[in-house]
Order: C-alpha cells, then structure tokens, then sequence
C-alpha cells in the first residue's frame, strides 16, 4: 500500500470518511450534553511581607516570599484551612470534599496564589471558593513568623474575589465534538485504507496486472436489475451495457489475431460472476457483424442460456450427446439475427462424463465446420473440473472475473488451471466495474429496443449448415 494508492483510496471512499467524521463530532457532542455540566470559580491572593524599611528589605521579602509559595499551596489544602472553612460553610462538606472539589495554582514568578473551585452549582462554587480564601487568609496569619512586635511578618489578601461563572467549563462541548470530529476521520480513513489493503479481490485492471500478463479485453459495468431475463444487448442494443460488450468483441478480435479462434470457450473461477451473462451478450452482438454464430449451453450443472433468452430448454446439449436427436433438431434460431443457441437440454447425472467423451470432441467439431464462431458457455473452474474438459477442446478461453466475488488467488488459480491443460486463453473481462459518468455516454442510449422481440420458438437451422 503505498502512499499514492492510499490517497486514491480515501479519494474513492470520501463519502465514507465524512461521514464517520461527522458521526463523531455529533456523537461526542451528545455524549457531552449528557454529562453534568461543572462550573469553576477562583478566588486570588496576594502574599507579601508587612514590614520593609529600604528596597532591599523590599526585595529580599518578595524573594521569601516568593520562595514560600508552595509552602503556602500546600497549606491551602490542609486541614488546618479546610476545617474551618466546612464548618463556616454549614452545608454538609467535609474536608475531603473540600479537597477535592478544589485547586490550588501559582502563577510562575509570581506571589499570587489561584484557589480554584468547580462544582455543579455556580453560586456555590464561588461560595466555597472565598470561603477557603478567607480561611487560607487566617491561617498564615497564624502560621507565619512573627517580628519583635509579635505581628506575622508575612500577609496575604484577597486580590479578587470568586465570583460564580456564567459558562460551564465542562464539558467542552464544542472542543469533544473537535476532538470526536477527528477521531472519527482517523479511524475512518485508516480503516478505509486497510480495508482496501486486505481486500484481495480483483478490484481494477491494476489488481488484474499484478496477477497474470493475459490482457484485458474489456469491463462490464453492473446494469440495473429488470424483469426482462434477455441480454441487455438486445433489450437495449444503443445502450451503455451492450457497447461494452461490443469493446470485448474487439478487444476478441485484436486477441484473435495471432491465434485463430472458431471456437471460444467463457468459464470464471467461481459461480454467479456473470460467464452466462457475458456468453449471451457476447455472441448477439458477434452475430451482429453478419457472422454465423452459434451459442452452446455446456454447463450440464446449473445451466442458464435458454432462461437467459426465453427458449425451451428440455432439448439440447446432452440430448444430442446420448444420440437421441440429430444436431441439427436441437438448435434453436434467434429471431432477425444470425445468432443461433443450443441450450444444454436435461440436466445429467454424469455431465463430467459426457464432457470428456468422443461424442463431445465430435460435435463440438461438426459446430466449428458449420458456424463461423462457436461460444461455449462452461461451469467456473474453481467449482467443478468440466471447464478444463472443454478448454481442451476449443480454440481459446476467456474468462470473467467478477470484481466483487473473485479473489486474486482464485483468478491466478484459474488462470494456472487452465494453463496446465494447455489452453489458450484469449484474456480476462471485469464484470461489475464501477459505473462511468453519465457524460461518457453522449452517443448512446438506454431506451429498450423497439420490434419483434421473442425467439421463434422450435426454429431450426438448415440441415446444410451441420452435418
């Protein structure tokens, strides 16, 4: 996590970080309103010697003086002064209560003592607080030293009395909902960032190039849900989503250059990424450029191609694979498009099996020499091995990854899973990106397609078109 990439994130999540900021100055607010405010009084004194006949003598006292002052703080807080002040005060206080409901300070360099009182009742506060300064008062009368005249050589006055406050001095209500205000970025911002360091999901391109070299070849932002199951490329063929599947077919395209491609395998790593959502959309808009393309159901566990696109599921794949229809009778054609499916039929109790046979490698041979592309929708790899069956057998793989459900070490998984079986993989399309702005779409448009918009249901291909 470098420092670049935090800041991205607290970028990413600001909402995040204001709001836990502004769920701490609040809550500390509250919390401070609910505590009994304290209010303060102080009463001060002036400690001075009462003989001095040169400014020496003047100086010398204030220097004792001066140096007596901690004696006298201490003597602030004693029995001696507390005693006399709870029984004048003849309000239930006792000197430990006394003690510490009160303070004692000295300004530095200085011979003024602050007697510093705080209770819950203003009015009593400054009462306790001249109380004990008055008696502090007459007991340094008694305690100091005396002259030749018998008088204490040391004096202390009242300088100002206590008087009761009018603002509480705690809490601080504005100074804890500060300090909550902060504390409530701090957290939120390291728990951002952290989160965003433990998070090994496949977020962007940049996690997908610190796993694999394979290339992206596009991103699919998340559309919104519908009740219309179809691929969005034909409920709104102009619309955002379908032209980022349009991007995939040409980042397909320039993938295919170096290596032919009539047969295309798409799996993921775990289930519900969006490998059926990607086979169907992907081959509408292969079909639009005028191709023959045909799409084949051949997850035989959870299949979903003919939900996806209303047809009939109960003939198809594993129909064809026990011999018990021609090839030609099980699939079905896509209305006004050269888009034809095969859906995957009953679903069997052996389809590792029916993967892996002879059978398959034929007709998955007979569908190459018909069509001029053949899109094989597959179980994930991480769930079950009848993905690595049919990447054997194709001419590349493509593989989704979800950016909310997979993991890096899933993907990379994946990725060496394939490789093992010397497949090709074409590369890798992020499904459920982060939406762009609005703006990025000045050329397209969300409205739903107008038309024919059902299959015909039971269309067949020509009999020429598979052997």
């Amino acid at each position: 996590m470098s420092v670049a990439r935090a800041v991205g994130v607290l970028r990413k999540r600001w909402y995040i970080v204001l709001a836990a900021t502004i769920l701490g100055g609040a809550g500390a607010f509250a919390a401070s309103s609910t505590v009994t405010p304290i209010y303060h009084s102080t009463a001060s004194l002036y400690f001075s010697l009462r003989t001095a006949s040169s400014g020496s003598d003047i100086n010398q006292g204030s220097a004792y003086t001066q140096a007596q002052m901690l004696s006298f703080a201490q003597l602030a807080t004693s029995a001696l002064v507390l005693d006399p002040a709870a029984a004048e005060l003849d309000r239930g206080f006792s000197t430990i209560e006394l003690r510490r409901m009160m303070s004692v300070t000295i300004p530095q360099n200085t011979v003024i003592l602050d007697i510093n009182v705080g209770t819950t009742d203003p009015e009593r506060a400054a009462l306790v607080a001249n109380t004990v300064a008055a008696s502090l008062v007459a007991a340094v009368n008694e305690v100091a030293p005396i002259d030749s005249d018998g008088a204490a050589t040391v004096s202390a006055r009242s300088i100002e009395p206590a008087t009761p406050a009018i603002f509480q001095s705690a809490p601080n209500k504005q100074q804890d909902a500060f300090l909550g205000a902060v504390i409530g970025f701090l957290l939120s911002s390291v728990a951002v960032v952290l989160a965003s360091a433990l998070d090994t999901r496949v977020r962007s391109e940049t996690a997908l190039k610190a796993i694999t070299e394979l290339p992206l070849l596009g991103s699919i932002e998340q559309t919104p849900l519908s009740s219309d199951p179809r691929p969005v490329a034909i409920r709104q063929p102009n619309g955002s989503a379908a032209e980022s599947f349009r991007q995939v077919r040409s980042g397909l395209r320039f993938a295919s250059a170096s290596h032919e491609t009539r047969s295309l395998a798409i799996t993921s790593s775990v289930p519900a990424e969006g490998k059926t959502w990607l086979a169907a959309n992907l081959s509408f808009v292969l079909a639009e450029t005028g191709k023959r393309v045909l799409l084949v159901d051949a997850d035989l566990r959870k299949p979903r191609v003919a939900d996806t696109f209303g047809l009939v599921g109960a003939v198809g794949l594993t129909t064809v694979l026990i011999d018990a229809i021609p090839l030609r009778s099980a699939v079905q054609a896509w209305p006004r498009s050269s888009l034809e499916i095969l859906p995957s039929g009953a679903v069997p109790p052996n389809p590792a099996e029916l993967l892996a046979s002879e059978r398959m490698k034929e007709i998955i041979q007979q569908l190459v020499d018909a069509y001029d592309l053949v899109v094989i929708d597959t179980a994930p790899v991480e769930a079950v091995a009848d993905a690595t069956m049919i990447a054997q057998q194709v001419d590349s793989v493509l593989i989704v990854a979800d950016t909310r459900r997979v993991r890096r070490a899933q993907l990379a998984s994946t990725i060496a899973v394939l490789e093992r079986t010397g497949a090709h993989i074409s590369g890798v399309v992020l499904n459920r990106v982060k939406a762009r702005p609005r703006d990025s779409y000045y050329y397209v448009s969300d409205e739903p397609a107008k038309g024919p918009t059902s299959p015909r249901r039971g269309a067949r291909v020509t009999s020429s078109a598979i052997d």
